[in-house]
């Protein structure tokens, strides 16, 4: 019912964009973008295509900024170069940047009708994407994002305390939560399966060919569980996706001491950072369960516990 509601809310705005004339398309679109950026899954689609535009870059910058009309030869390509120029629409100041494109790939002379050819060519196939991966498991890290929020808004005394009342089996505890959570979504998983790297935490059993690769860890470094850890919990992460032959993994953090922890990384797309090697992404979504004594005003300085990409290539 969540999903067919959400699917509701997109084809009505689809419908206004497609429908817009020239005057209002921009803005209209830029509502758009919004309303996607506003709801998780969406939001968790639009990262994990952010994290593979690379493959049609430098294309899209020809098509923007040297004015070409170029075409794409595969479904996939185009599903990530309709996400990127749309993207860089939506985020302009240029209220006729899809005029321009739309008038390289259309003969037509009215202003209206070469729009038309850019909804076909941009909007129709990114909705397409968004509109088969509601039912698919691309939408796993949008999952991760809303239980992400679901734990620092409605669940953290709780976890907090389940971890430090137990802090030996605290981790499993979490996890057992986090395992519930997905299964509650309609995920089925099996628990810790064995894999030639050792055993992951969690790898679900999807028909589908894309299976969610997960692994939850504590970050506590009073409790020999700092930045040392939640690299070796990478290179876990990164061994799984390369022996259960996927595309993307994600590294689950439960955060339970005063110190933030800050990803210094080249891809941080949608406050989500993420890394790419050798064909895989890794995700990391924390989740802070961390209890102040004092009010804000009365904490002092902000400790942080810095990880930069360099670090996870040594330990990998």
């Amino acid at each position: 019912d969540y999903v067919q509601n959400l699917r509701y809310k997109l084809q009505k705005r689809v419908r206004r964009l497609n429908s817009s004339e020239w005057r209002v398309f921009h803005y209209v679109l830029k509502q758009f973008w919004g309303f996607l950026l506003d709801q998780p899954i969406f939001s968790g689609m639009i990262q994990e295509l952010d994290s593979k535009k690379s493959l049609v870059s430098e294309d899209v910058d020809k098509i923007i900024n040297d004015k070409q009309a170029l075409v794409f030869n595969t479904e996939k390509e185009n599903t990530l170069a309709s996400y990127s120029i749309l993207k860089k629409c939506a985020e302009s100041d240029d209220d006729s940047i899809e005029r321009s494109i739309a008038f390289r790939y259309s003969n037509e002379s009215n202003t209206n009708a070469a729009l038309d050819s850019f909804k076909d060519l941009f909007v129709e196939p990114f909705y397409e994407y968004l509109d088969e991966n509601l039912d698919d498991s691309g939408y796993i890290l949008s999952l991760l994002l809303k239980y992400k929020h679901k734990c620092e808004w409605f669940g953290k005394e709780e976890l907090y305390n389940l971890w430090s009342e137990n802090t030996q089996k605290g981790e499993k505890l979490l996890a057992l939560k986090f395992y519930e959570y997905l299964y509650d979504n309609g995920i089925e998983f099996y628990i810790e399966p064995s894999s030639a790297s050792g055993e992951a935490d969690l790898v679900s059993a999807q028909s589908s060919n894309d299976r969610l690769i997960a692994d939850a860890k504590i970050f506590n470094p009073e409790k020999s569980k700092g930045k040392t850890y939640i690299i070796e919990g990478f290179r876990q992460i990164y061994d799984y996706t390369l022996d259960f032959n996927q595309p993307s993994g994600y590294l689950v953090i439960f955060k339970t001491s005063e110190e933030e922890l800050k990803f210094t990384f080249a891809n941080y797309s949608q406050q989500t950072p993420f890394v790419q090697h050798n064909s895989k992404t890794i995700f990391f979504i924390v989740i802070d369960l961390f209890q102040h004594s004092q009010p804000a005003s009365k904490r002092g300085k902000l400790k942080s516990v810095e990880i930069t990409e360099g670090e996870l290539w040594k330990k990998s």
